[in-house]
């Protein structure tokens, strides 16, 4: 490996803990003096000394072995949850080497960066994947020998090895792959067919891929990641219909964001913010669900930050926790759109386009990204970097006075827009709806209280306005007003205080489970229906564990369930269908009848093993505000309606 040195006598390097170095050599091919000492639980430190003071680039020829045997069992890609435990595993069944575990000897400063080419020597039936370009493959006996070779700088070297069959096609010059398990052969054709579409749809937005392939890589682990020129997906992630849809684009999209044009985390990640704006958020977006998508992100804000945890994205690095993913990827991706609004698409992606050219393989600030749409469009945005990215929390907008007057042309809309605390300065969407249909204008607000004037010019085609709403398709990032924010699941999970309430006039059987079910929550206290005091249920979030005739608390709220969800005797009732109380699951969620900053959340059900099997489910499904399980799996879900920043007109 060849290394810089500035003026020294010694170098360090870090290590995985199970490797054992055995000789490194000199660029004259003179053993060197090493060290290796303990740097964390999982690192070493590998510390060479060299005879003499150098300054500049170092060649060194490392010899080391190592057995990696540690099965990462607890490697988790959820929603809510995203491992960010480094893998360095070689078994029978997969071989899993990550960068960031320094199964290799590796220099750990920030934004290092690297080329390499790596010769992997295999069991027959074993085929190796890496970063960048397969230079080539030859099976001899009983032996696979394979080269790759990445020619740009990296932060770190990922192989990923297993009894793969691989299947080959093209997209123009870019070459594709599928390497995947003997019974998964058959998804193949699935994912070469999206990816082709990808690929079409980003070079045309972004410019020209910045790799000469693309693979798709099975893992046995559930997990979802992506590297430059392939992508890591679990066994049982990449069975799931929607994933093609959904996941694979995101990945295939971080190619151009993360991949080829590095965030500088130290200034703050931006790249999964971006990503998830051109890949998540634009599937929706071309189905007409763009509106929903963000507003479930102002929900997942709403529901996971407290103005107390609020951080600015210079901060953000990586996501380990659900306030990281609502600050990170929905803020994150909030920028963009509220970029993309205010510029137009035609600047918007010009802007984009002139970051992917001028920093290809570079570390990239948001500031970079700044420059590059002040270019395009002639206009100062530090105001709007200074205030979305570089500052914490979000605006919280009402609408106040709202007055309509009627004159000889038509009419004058006249509305208050006010500003809670600090004020931002926004592009403002509002929207008079009319018989004829909605009327959308944008206004600048700046101040705390804002007046803003809309007339219209009445005719056939632009009738009486009938209302005016503010933001009507959630373009503004911002904090949901409380009547704008659904009780959900997820609302629950995301309270600071949680109190669990058992039931007890159950058996001791359901009462473990319940017990069980309520000590696998952060942050929460317990205690049984009788013992709880009227202080824990006005001040916490609440979590009612038993139905009727079970828990004293459930029964006492029952009533303040919503008429969609009827408990009786026998049944469970959701929109007017019974389902049979002994093979069902209810959970609900509504606000906490004392007190409405808090949550209410019910799981009742009758058998044990189904109560266990959905509350390990239940913080998956964070955004509906209720759930049904019949015999095991999900048969009704749904979100409340909530009102919007809307007034009418008399």
């Amino acid at each position: 490996m060849k290394i810089f040195v500035d003026g020294k006598t010694d170098t360090a390097l870090s290590v995985n803990k199970d490797i054992v170095i055995t000789s490194v050599k000199g660029s004259d091919n003179r053993n060197l003096n090493f060290l290796l000492k303990e740097d964390s639980k999982d690192k070493k430190k590998l510390f060479i000394y060299f005879p003499k003071r150098i300054e500049g680039e170092v060649i060194l020829r490392i010899e080391y072995r190592g057995r990696l045997a540690h099965f990462p069992e607890d490697i988790k890609f959820t929603r809510e949850f995203l491992s960010d435990k480094p893998v360095a595993y070689v078994g029978e069944e997969i071989i899993l080497l990550d960068g960031a575990s320094c199964w290799y000897p590796c220099i750990k400063t920030v934004n290092e960066t690297a080329t390499f080419k790596v010769t992997a020597i295999t069991p027959k039936d074993y085929e190796i994947v890496m970063e960048g370009d397969r230079v080539s493959r030859k099976v001899n006996g009983g032996i696979t020998n394979t080269i790759w070779d990445f020619p740009y700088p990296s932060s770190g070297i990922y192989l990923v090895g297993g009894r793969y069959i691989i299947n080959e096609d093209k997209y123009n010059d870019i070459k594709l792959y599928t390497y995947l398990f003997p019974v998964d052969v058959s998804l193949s054709s699935t994912y070469m067919e999206h990816t082709k579409k990808y690929l079409e749809l980003y070079e045309r937005l972004l410019g020209k891929y910045p790799f000469k392939k693309f693979a798709v890589v099975e893992n046995i682990l559930a997990t979802g990641y992506g590297m430059p020129s392939y992508t890591l997906l679990g066994q049982s992630v990449m069975r799931l219909p929607f994933i093609v849809k959904t996941s694979l684009g995101h990945e295939i999209a971080h190619n151009w964001w993360g991949n080829s044009v590095y965030p500088d985390y130290e200034s703050g990640n931006w790249s999964e913010g971006l990503t998830t704006y051109l890949a998540d958020h634009m599937y929706d977006d071309q189905e007409g669900k763009g509106p929903q998508y963000r507003n479930q992100l102002l929900r997942d804000y709403a529901n996971h930050v407290e103005p107390s945890e609020e951080y600015p994205l210079t901060e953000f690095k990586n996501r380990t926790t659900p306030e990281d993913r609502a600050l990170g990827y929905g803020k994150g991706a909030y920028i963009f759109h509220m970029l993309r609004i205010m510029l137009g698409d035609e600047m918007f992606y010009k802007g984009l386009r002139s970051v992917v050219t001028n920093k290809r393989f570079k570390s990239t600030q948001w500031g970079d990204f700044r420059k590059a749409f002040e270019t395009v469009s002639g206009r100062e945005l530090g105001w709007f970097f200074k205030q979305w990215v570089e500052r914490s929390g979000a605006p919280e907008i009402n609408l106040g006075e709202v007055s309509i007057v009627e004159h000889q042309e038509g009419y004058t809309v006249r509305a208050q827009i006010i500003q809670k605390e600090k004020a931002y300065e926004i592009y403002l969407p509002v929207s008079l709806e009319t018989v004829e249909g909605p009327m959308l204008t944008y206004h600048w607000i700046k101040g705390r209280d804002n007046i803003i004037e809309i007339d219209v010019f009445e005719n056939d085609k632009t009738p009486k306005p009938k209302s005016i709403i503010i933001d009507p398709y959630y373009d503004v990032f911002r904090r949901l007003n409380p009547e704008e924010v659904p009780s959900t699941i997820g609302k629950f999970f995301g309270a600071e205080s949680r109190q669990a309430i058992l039931p007890s006039k159950v058996d001791k059987e359901l009462i473990d489970v319940y017990a069980n079910v309520a000590s696998g929550i952060e942050n929460v206290t317990i205690k049984f229906d009788k013992k709880v005091t009227e202080k824990d249920l006005r001040q916490k979030s609440l979590y009612l564990l038993g139905g009727l005739d079970e828990n004293i608390i459930t029964e006492r709220f029952i009533s303040n369930l919503p008429d969609e969800i009827k408990l009786r005797e026998k049944t469970i009732s959701i929109n007017g269908t019974e389902y049979d109380k002994n093979d069902s699951v209810l959970v609900v969620a509504i606000s906490s009848p004392l007190n409405q900053n808090e949550s209410l959340l019910i799981l009742s059900g009758e058998k044990p093993e189904y109560i266990e099997s959905v509350a390990e489910k239940i913080s998956h499904y964070g955004k509906y505000s209720y759930l049904l399980f019949f015999k095991g799996g999900v048969k009704e879900k749904g979100t409340w309606t909530t009102s919007r920043m809307e007034k009418r007109f008399h």
